[in-house]
């Protein structure tokens, strides 16, 4: 497939010679939020780090370098599809890691997993296994191991983090992490959203003050909003109003401390959050509506009616919840502004992205190329 190339000062803007017809009749833009509208890079990857470096030493003793998360690592997990939420991410390695424990010392583990299942908060479980078990977990080579494992894992997720460690770490353990639940459940989601927010805005998001750290300034005060408000302006006439939205696994008070009075400008009934899905999962019953499931991308997109939907990611997750939403979707590929953004960018035009673009702040000139050459 042939790419029409464009030069500006953030980079090059790729488009899709032979989807310029369909970018012309793009009449609604759905964004992700991290690494789209934001640049997240010096925040979620440290979030990432921390919680596991927390989880690992209250349960083994070992201490993790920080230094083996890096940009590269972050790629690896990201490019699978499975791994958009953060939490995700960190229960991969968490668990990948708590595979080195000698066998034994996962025996020990797992008993004290399983003794503080009585308990329903997170902090009480976790002060249940912390400090109960010492075991050298090797850190030489284990960046390597992290590595190779993430080549294993594929768009399910955890589900293939489970299919391939669970009978080895023990089932108590993922018990007592109780992964799958939510903020205030889970020790792990917990955890890492008391460490990314902060105090202040973890109690003002949550209704509570947090149960393992109080920080002061949250991680997520290095977030850098990316988009400007004179490129939503120009959307505005190109579209003829704000037809946009937000598809993002970003908590929606988070994001609106990041972005600050930007997300006023996105109509409120086609912004879907995280907690906005699960809302509806468990109005509905369900619980597979998050990305690669385009309900949130179709549900942002619905109030506009629209003909063709642009939906614009930086991760192959947001890919697969475009190709999963049907024919009508074009997808983005954004690359400025994330981990490794060259072989992001090499990725999406592997994968034959409709546009790949530095920034969001290039696609305003991509779709009025398009309507040009039409």
């Amino acid at each position: 497939m042939k790419y029409i190339e464009i030069e500006n000062p953030n980079g090059t803007t790729y488009i899709r010679k032979d989807k310029l017809e369909a970018l012309a009749r793009v009449d609604t833009i759905v964004f992700d939020c991290d690494g789209v509208l934001l640049d997240v890079r010096n925040a979620y990857n440290v979030g990432i780090a921390v919680t596991t470096q927390c989880i690992i030493e209250a349960f083994t003793g070992t201490k993790i370098p920080e230094s083996i998360f890096d940009s590269t690592l972050n790629h690896a997990y990201k490019r699978t599809g499975g791994f958009n939420n953060d939490w995700t991410h960190a229960y991969a390695v968490i668990m990948r890691i708590l595979a080195e424990t000698p066998e034994e010392k996962l025996v020990e583990l797992n008993k004290y997993a399983k003794e503080s299942l009585v308990y329903d908060s997170p902090r009480q479980r976790y002060d249940g296994i912390a400090g109960k078990v010492k075991a050298e977990i090797p850190v030489d080579g284990l960046y390597d191991k992290l590595a190779e494992f993430a080549t294993q894992l594929d768009a399910s997720g955890i589900e293939k983090v489970d299919e391939l460690l669970l009978d080895k770490v023990g089932v108590n353990i993922k018990k007592a992490l109780k992964f799958r639940a939510d903020v205030g459940e889970s020790i792990v989601s917990t955890l890492f959203e008391e460490l990314f927010l902060g105090t202040e805005l973890f109690t003002e998001t949550f209704g509570y003050p947090p149960q393992f750290v109080q920080v002061e300034h949250g991680i997520v005060e290095a977030d850098e909003v990316v988009i400007k408000p004179e490129t939503l302006n120009m959307l505005q006439e190109i579209l003829g109003g704000p037809r946009f939205g937000v598809a993002s696994g970003s908590m929606e008070n988070t994001a609106r401390h990041a972005l600050g009075s930007i997300v006023d400008m996105f109509p409120k009934n086609s912004q879907y959050w995280h907690d906005v899905v699960e809302r509806d999962q468990k109005k509905l019953g369900v619980n597979d509506l998050h990305k690669p499931n385009p309900y949130p991308l179709k549900k942002a997109a619905e109030p506009f009616n629209p003909e063709k939907v642009l939906y614009i990611g930086d991760t192959m997750a947001d890919y697969l919840t475009a190709e999963n939403a049907g024919e009508d979707v074009l997808f983005t590929g954004v690359y400025a502004s994330v981990h490794s953004s060259d072989k992001v960018k090499q990725s999406f035009i592997e994968l034959g992205s409709d546009i790949v673009a530095p920034t969001v702040n290039e696609i305003p000139a991509a779709l009025l190329y398009a309507r040009e050459e039409k």
